[in-house]
C-alpha cells in the first residue's frame, strides 16, 4: 500500500521511502536548509501473509506442493488460525495484523516528537486490489489515530498510481519491460554457480530451516549423481521481477 500523509512531499531526495521514525530528522534536515516542509509520504509492502505455496514457472516439476520439499509437518490454514479461502489468498495473519499497527503508532510518535498536529483529515492513503494491502493500510490508519479513514483501491480509481501500486505494470507483458535473459546474466557475468555459491550460506539455512530430506521428491528431477539440495537445481528464466527473474535457487 501507499500512504500519504499530505498530498505533496518531503524533501524529496533525502526523505522518500525512510523508516517512519525518520520523519524527525526529516523536520530538522528542512529547518537547516530553509526548506519548507508540507507533507510526508509512507511507502508499504503489506503485511505478513501466508505463505504462497511452491510451484510454477521454473520450479521442478515434482516441487510443486510443500510436502515435496521438507519433512516436517506443513502448516495449512487451521494452524495459522485462518479461513481456508483467506489463506489461500495470501491474507494477513494473525502475527502480520498484530504487526502493523506499531507501524502507524511510530508515525504518529514522530510527529508528535517533532511538536507536529496530525490533522487525519489531510492523511490520504492508498492501496492496491489485494485484501493484503487493504487490510495492511487500514491496520496502519488505525496505529496512526485515524481509524476512521477510508482507504482509496487506486488500481482502477487512480491509473496514475499503477506504476507505484500494482505488479502488473512490470508484468512480462506489462508497460514496463524487465531484462531479458541476456541482459539479467549480465549483471552477474553469466556465471550461475558462482552466483550461487555466493549465496550458498543463505541458501543452505533455508534448507536446514525446511528440514530437506536427502530424498526429497522435488530431488525426482534431479539426475542421480547430483545431491538432493537447493543448490543442484537449475535456473530458468521467468521473467518475473518478484522472482529474481529466474526459478532457481535463490528464488527457492
Amino acid at each position: 500500500p501507499l500512504r500519504y500523509l499530505a498530498p505533496q512531499h518531503c524533501i524529496r531526495n533525502h526523505c522518500d521511502r525512510q523508516h517512519t521514525m525518520r520523519v524527525l530528522a526529516c523536520i530538522l534536515l528542512g529547518a537547516a536548509r530553509a526548506d519548507e516542509m508540507t507533507g510526508a509520504i509512507y511507502v508499504s509492502r503489506h503485511g505478513v501473509r501466508s505463505p504462497y505455496p511452491p510451484g510454477g514457472t521454473g520450479w521442478p516439476a515434482h516441487g510443486q506442493s510443500w510436502e515435496a520439499w521438507t519433512s516436517a509437518p506443513v502448516k495449512r490454514a487451521a494452524e495459522f488460525g485462518m479461513t481456508d479461502h483467506a489463506f489461500k489468498t495470501q491474507e494477513l495473519t494473525a502475527h502480520g495484523k498484530t504487526l502493523v499497527k506499531p507501524l502507524g503508532a511510530s508515525a504518529r510518535e514522530a510527529w508528535a516528537a517533532a511538536g507536529l498536529e496530525l490533522d487525519c483529515e489531510r492523511v490520504k492513503t492508498y492501496a492496491d486490489d489485494s485484501t493484503r494491502d487493504v487490510q495492511t493500510a487500514k491496520l496502519w490508519l488505525e496505529g496512526l489515530g485515524c481509524a476512521e479513514n477510508h482507504v482509496d483501491v487506486a488500481n482502477g480509481s487512480l491509473p496514475e498510481m499503477v506504476p507505484i501500486l500494482s505488479d502488473d505494470f512490470v508484468q512480462p507483458n506489462g508497460i514496463c519491460k524487465v531484462a531479458t535473459e541476456g541482459q539479467a546474466r549480465g549483471r552477474f557475468g553469466g556465471d550461475v554457480d558462482a552466483l550461487t555459491a555466493a549465496h550458498a550460506v543463505g541458501i543452505d539455512e533455508v534448507q536446514a530451516a525446511l528440514e530437506m530430506p536427502s530424498d526429497a521428491d522435488a530431488c525426482i528431477d534431479l539426475p542421480d549423481d547430483v545431491e538432493c539440495a537447493i543448490a543442484s537445481f537449475p535456473y530458468q528464466y521467468d521473467a518475473m521481477p518478484w522472482h529474481g527473474l529466474f526459478g532457481g535457487p535463490l528464488y527457492y
